[in-house]
């Protein structure tokens, strides 16, 4: 899914900042778009183009380590799996566990407390007198020796594996009560990505494809902002 209109403000309110402190001309789109696609690591067409969660958080951390203004920033840009955990523990919380909700009501914080407990030893370790959360996972990769294979093999992370656990029951809770996905999505009022809901929405994205004239005005009203900072910062006092 391609980044919304607050998310696209907030980029181009970065990219201001930035361009004011690398001397760099905010209004140069070609430019905008080429920079944006180096610090992605593919090829935009349009600010647009931006997806929804892994790189629009992603081109804001790049941003704000550019103005070295961050440290948070600085470790997410040299460590991947920071932005990816962050991304896993979202689909869980706004996708999995609002239809697990609905299937399981007042048991559901319990029933995660013991998977959450059981996958990960909480209490057969050195742990804090307290309950384990999803904070408390990180999505650095796990391998374990493979007797069969005679060599290591990837069993995912932490996160990863806290995710494939819920999905697998979610999958199971959905077929004992005949629901389709969609029919659950729709319930637990969580957004589908059935292919009836992508081609609608690919369709609503066509149409709004490229900038608008209402981006292009946005990206001017910048750069004219900017200058007048400029303007502002030249005069003597």
């Amino acid at each position: 899914m391609s980044i919304t209109p607050a998310q696209r403000t907030s980029i181009m309110i970065l990219w201001s900042k930035v361009c004011k402190d690398r001397k760099w001309k905010s209004g140069d789109r070609e430019f905008r778009l080429a920079k944006f696609s180096e610090l992605i690591g593919r090829q935009l067409k349009s600010t647009n183009d931006v997806e929804r969660l892994d790189e629009c958080t992603k081109l804001m951390a790049e941003l704000n380590c550019l103005l070295g203004v961050s440290v948070e920033a600085g470790k997410e840009a040299s460590d991947p799996s920071l932005n990816r955990a962050r991304v896993i523990r979202n689909q869980i919380l706004t996708e999995i566990i609002p239809c697990l909700e609905m299937y399981r009501g007042e048991r559901l914080p319990s029933d995660l407390a013991d998977i959450l407990e059981d996958k990960n030893r909480w209490w057969k370790l050195d742990r804090p007198v307290r309950g384990i959360t999803l904070m408390d996972l990180d999505d650095l990769p796990i391998f374990r020796y493979d007797k069969a294979a005679s060599k290591k093999k990837f069993v995912g992370s932490q996160l990863k594996q806290m995710q494939w656990t819920l999905s697998r029951w979610l999958n199971t809770l959905r077929n004992e009560a005949g629901d389709t996905i969609h029919e659950m999505k729709t319930k637990a009022s969580v957004p589908c990505d059935c292919a009836a809901c992508k081609k609608a929405e690919f369709m609503r994205e066509e149409v709004t494809a490229g900038e608008t004239p209402e981006e292009v005005a946005a990206d001017a009203w910048f750069e004219q902002e900017m200058h007048k900072e400029e303007a502002a910062s030249e005069r003597p006092f």
